[in-house]
This record gives structure tokens, C-alpha cells and sequence, in this order.
């Protein structure tokens, strides 16, 4: 039976009572690296399979034999944990997606996958982009295409409307949603992007219609939001208040108005909601108020607690999602080693 290669090595090496250790030894490697492959998130280099199917005992067209499901994982882990996907790899994707739209049971799985790996693509560009960006700002600070260079590469704020409107993303869902009037996630995408170009009345519209078919907390946050907007602060204050009052345990709800105050600057009410959403979460649970209470720190100088909230953080990828290595993590004990600069300046 075919079975994805990473699990397969595992089996074969479990089989043969061999630590990864013991694997990594004999192949002249690290513990990571065959870490990796058994949690599919990188394959053998194809010189080490002759070493590899020996040492395991299987032939090599028995050791590589993938199931188009162990493809799709494999991919799927690529773009999760790898922070540069190699141009081999990325090809290797690419390909094996594109021949599988003819699939009619692959097609959606290998279009979003295909979205996804373009994505991570240009993120990968723009993290290179926003480098060279700011190296020749130290050289040419006063070089207005150099900004515009470190903005588009940070997908940074430009007050220019004709550049900043969403009107082509506003019109795509305006016939999105009469296609999908049960999807009421598609409210919401329209109200963000109504909201963010300041068109209240339309987003009043739409907000009554989703408030229709799911009702909830989000009729108040919205509701707040779009007073906000219109500038009735004292309105919105209201509603939110209303809002965690009414759905006193839904984690989202309080979430959610931690995300209001902190877009107020009112850091200490944002970090006491952000808590109290994240105390009242299911497992597994999403870190995102975490990584919000981090910005916060961060933003008030508080490098020490930032440094404390980026630790706890890893610590819950690890507790609640299982990731140990990767980008993910990686990214984060970046931040953390340039918040430790920033705290040792401080001093």
C-alpha cells in the first residue's frame, strides 16, 4: 500500500529499533533533519535514498512510492512550517497542483493550496524586498522611491484614496454574497472592506441583512464600529459594552473588544478583554490575543513583558498545536532576540 514517505521511514526505522538519532548517525545528519521527514514537512535529498533504503532495508521505488493525499499533506506542511521554500520544492508544488485541477476530487484542495503557496511566495519576496529596502535607507534616507520601496514591501499605509480604496474587493463581494446568502462569513469580509473605506450606510445594509441570518455579537461589535466610524464614540463605547454584557461567554466577543481598545490606544482595557477572551477559549487555542498583548508591550517599551508573552507563546504552539520547529517558531524567537536589543538599550 502506498503511504507518505515521512511516515514511512518512521515505521520502517521503528521497525528496525533505531532512534532518529541512531538513523541520523549513520546518515551523517542531524535529529532535526529526520524529524522533518517523519513529520513530512521536508523529504530525503534524492543522493541519500541508496544509503537510506539500505539502511532501512526496503528498495528505493518502495521507500519513495506517494499517494496523491501524501502529496497534498506534504505540500501543506511546506508552506506551514518552512519559512523559504526552495525553488526545486516550489517547482515540485507548483507542478503537482496545476495537475491536479483536472482532478475533480483534488481541484478545491489544490486551487487553495496553489493560492496559498503563491502567497507564501510573495511573503518570502517581500521579506527580502523590505531588507534591501531599509539597507539603502541608511545609504539614501531622503530617497522618496526608497520609502515608497520599504511601504509596498511592508504592505504599509498610503493616505492617497485612489491608491487605498477597496472598491474592487467591495464590488467582488457585493456579488459574492447574493450567490451565498447563507454564508455569513461573506457579510463580514464586505462589511470590513465597506468600513474601511468609510461607506457606513452600506455597511448598515449589509449588517442588518447578516444580522438576519446570524444572529449575535457581531450585530453590536459591528454595530460599534460603524459608529465609530461616524464618529459617535460614546455610541460605540456602548455597544461594545453591551456586547461582551449580553454574550458574556463567547471568547470572541471579548476578543473582539480587546481589538476595539486597542485600536483606541486604550492599552490596559485591550489587555484585560484579550486576556479574559483567551482564558475563556476551547482548546486547542488560537494565540492571537497572545500575539496582540505582545504588540501592545512592545509598543509601551515593555520589552521584558513582550519578551514574557513571546515565550509563553511557543510554549502554547508546542501545548496546543503541536509545533515544536518550524517558521512559526523561528519567527518568534527572532522577535524575541530583537526585543532583547531593545531592552538591553533600555539599560
Amino acid at each position: 500500500m502506498n503511504i507518505e514517505i515521512g511516515k514511512k521511514i518512521k515505521a520502517l526505522r521503528l521497525q528496525k529499533g533505531m532512534t532518529q538519532e541512531a538513523l541520523a548517525a549513520k546518515l551523517n545528519m542531524s535529529s532535526q533533519a529526520i524529524s522533518k521527514w517523519e513529520n513530512n514537512v521536508t523529504m530525503p535529498d534524492i543522493q541519500l535514498l541508496p544509503r537510506l533504503s539500505v539502511i532501512l532495508g526496503v528498495t528505493i521505488d518502495e521507500l519513495f512510492a506517494l499517494t496523491d493525499d501524501a502529496h497534498l499533506e506534504r505540500i501543506e506542511n511546506m508552506i506551514s512550517t518552512e519559512h523559504f521554500i526552495s525553488t526545486d520544492d516550489f517547482t515540485y508544488a507548483e507542478q503537482f497542483l496545476t495537475e491536479k485541477l483536472n482532478n475533480d476530487h483534488k481541484k478545491t484542495q489544490s486551487l487553495t493550496l496553489l493560492a496559498e503557496l503563491h502567497i507564501h511566495r510573495s511573503e518570502e519576496h517581500r521579506e527580502l524586498a523590505s531588507h534591501y529596502a531599509k539597507d539603502v535607507l541608511k545609504f539614501a534616507p531622503n530617497s522618496k522611491r526608497n520609502h515608497n520601496a520599504l511601504r509596498d514591501a511592508e504592505n504599509g499605509v498610503i493616505f492617497d484614496w485612489n491608491f487605498s480604496n477597496h472598491h474592487k474587493l467591495i464590488e467582488y463581494y457585493k456579488n459574492f454574497v447574493p450567490n451565498h446568502p447563507d454564508y455569513w462569513q461573506a457579510y463580514v469580509w464586505l462589511m470590513n472592506y465597506l468600513l474601511a473605506d468609510g461607506r457606513c450606510a452600506e455597511a448598515k445594509e449589509i449588517l442588518e441583512r447578516l444580522n438576519k441570518i446570524h444572529p449575535g455579537y457581531l450585530y453590536l461589535l459591528y454595530g460599534g464600529l460603524i459608529c465609530k466610524e461616524e464618529g459617535a464614540l460614546a455610541q460605540a463605547l456602548t455597544l461594545w459594552e453591551q456586547m461582551t454584557d449580553l454574550y458574556p461567554d463567547e471568547w470572541l466577543a471579548w476578543s473582539s473588544r480587546g481589538d476595539c481598545m486597542a485600536k483606541l490606544c486604550k492599552y490596559d482595557e485591550a489587555i484585560e478583554y484579550y486576556t479574559k477572551g483567551y482564558e475563556l477559549q476551547p482548546n486547542p487555542k488560537y494565540l492571537d490575543s497572545l500575539i496582540a498583548i505582545s504588540h501592545i508591550h512592545e509598543i509601551q517599551g515593555k520589552y521584558d513583558k513582550a519578551i514574557e508573552k513571546l515565550e509563553e507563546i511557543i510554549k502554547q504552539l508546542e501545548i496546543n498545536w503541536g509545533i515544536a520547529e518550524g517558521k512559526t517558531v523561528d519567527f518568534y524567537k527572532g522577535e524575541i532576540e530583537n526585543l532583547k536589543i531593545m531592552l538591553n538599550k533600555q539599560i
